[in-house]
């Protein structure tokens, strides 16, 4: 499916802004648990683009950048890169990153507001976003037959996942773990019906990695570098360059071998979100994480907290409004996107 014909490297046909505001709306989709970069990328008409891109990086480009700094920048050097660039569409790429880049800084805040204070009809949300986004890998399914049984392990994967993980891995300060969160997480992210965010739930660093968000841009604001959130972002960032990389090409073969099991696979991982998101949480009975002083604190920590039913009729009605809320939202989103692929 072809949805953006541009040239690599050309930004004429939507312009810095559009692209800007495409970013943008990837980026809040990434944020969000249930919601799916992917599946915006496919509604703005960017995904092949968006994947044609990331396929290109590879070890040629490594050499072209290598060639210029050993070179000292030489004439023949610079126009090795700047015809490296076109063939990457790294244009497109570094517009369309800084828009996702601005939307997550943005947003952080509010997420993390309504996880800590509103959880319940949050999650409830999210779920809700989540149930008609399976229309998406499900669509892409050539056969619809005993192929659908790929499912099953997606759903043990997920459940499993959140079942077996230690407290003390939730909010885990280490650059590794860092690393393989953004290494994972965003390997989910490009895949259309996929919330890298929701990723990161089951590993238990969603809120680790907004803490360390807000916590950096607040402690610039106060005139303070906050060193130990930098070096987990830039790990978290670093796992992310080479996860995306990795992952775009295991991603092209197999949609090109076995379409319909990959994509009934991650109706499993789908499917299995609604565990890990289910909106009535045992918050009490959740992980216990020191801080840096050494200070046991309670957070809210949704992929280790035990689910339960809700409280009162009070607590059940607000989450299924937001529920409803989510599926509204979603549902329309998938229509926007079927209209314009008709097109």
């Amino acid at each position: 499916m072809k949805t953006d014909n541009s040239a690599p490297g050309d930004l004429r046909k939507d312009g810095i802004l559009m692209s800007l505001v495409k970013g943008y709306l990837i980026g809040i989709a990434n944020i969000i648990p249930g919601v799916s970069g992917g599946t915006f990328a496919l509604i703005l008409g960017v995904f092949d683009r968006l994947i044609g891109a990331i396929n290109a990086l590879g070890l040629e480009t490594i050499k072209t950048f290598a060639r210029l700094v050993f070179s000292g920048f030489r004439r023949q050097a610079r126009q090795d890169l700047i015809a490296e660039w076109k063939r990457l569409d790294a244009s497109f790429l570094a517009v369309l990153c800084a828009g996702a880049v601005i939307a997550i800084l943005s947003s952080s805040f509010l997420i993390d507001y309504l996880l800590k204070e509103h959880y319940s009809p949050t999650l409830a949300f999210f779920v809700g976003l989540i149930l008609p986004s399976i229309a998406i890998p499900w669509g892409m399914m050539e056969k619809k037959g005993a192929v659908v049984l790929w499912a099953i392990p997606g759903i043990a994967l997920t459940v499993g996942v959140s079942l077996v993980m230690p407290d003390s891995a939730a909010g885990l300060d280490n650059p590794l773990m860092a690393f393989a969160t953004g290494a994972i997480a965003i390997s989910a992210m490009i895949l259309p019906g996929i919330s890298g965010s929701y990723v990161m739930l089951v590993m238990g660093q969603y809120q680790n990695v907004l803490a360390k968000i807000t916590g950096l841009q607040l402690g610039l604001a106060r005139g303070g570098i906050d060193v130990g959130a930098i070096l987990w972002l830039s790990s978290m960032a670093l796992g992310m360059g080479i996860g995306v990389i990795l992952f775009a090409r295991l991603l092209h073969y197999l949609l090109s071998r076995f379409q319909s099991a990959t994509m009934a696979f991650l109706i499993g991982l789908l499917v299995g979100s609604l565990w890990v998101l289910w909106p009535f949480k045992d918050i009490e009975a959740g992980a216990e994480v020191a801080d840096r002083s050494g200070e046991v604190k309670k957070e809210i920590k949704i992929a280790t907290a035990p689910n339960r039913l809700p409280e009162n009729a009070r607590e059940g009605l607000v989450a299924s409004g937001a529920l409803i809320g989510g599926l509204v939202g979603s549902a329309g989103l998938l229509l926007i996107g079927r209209r314009k692929e008709s097109r």
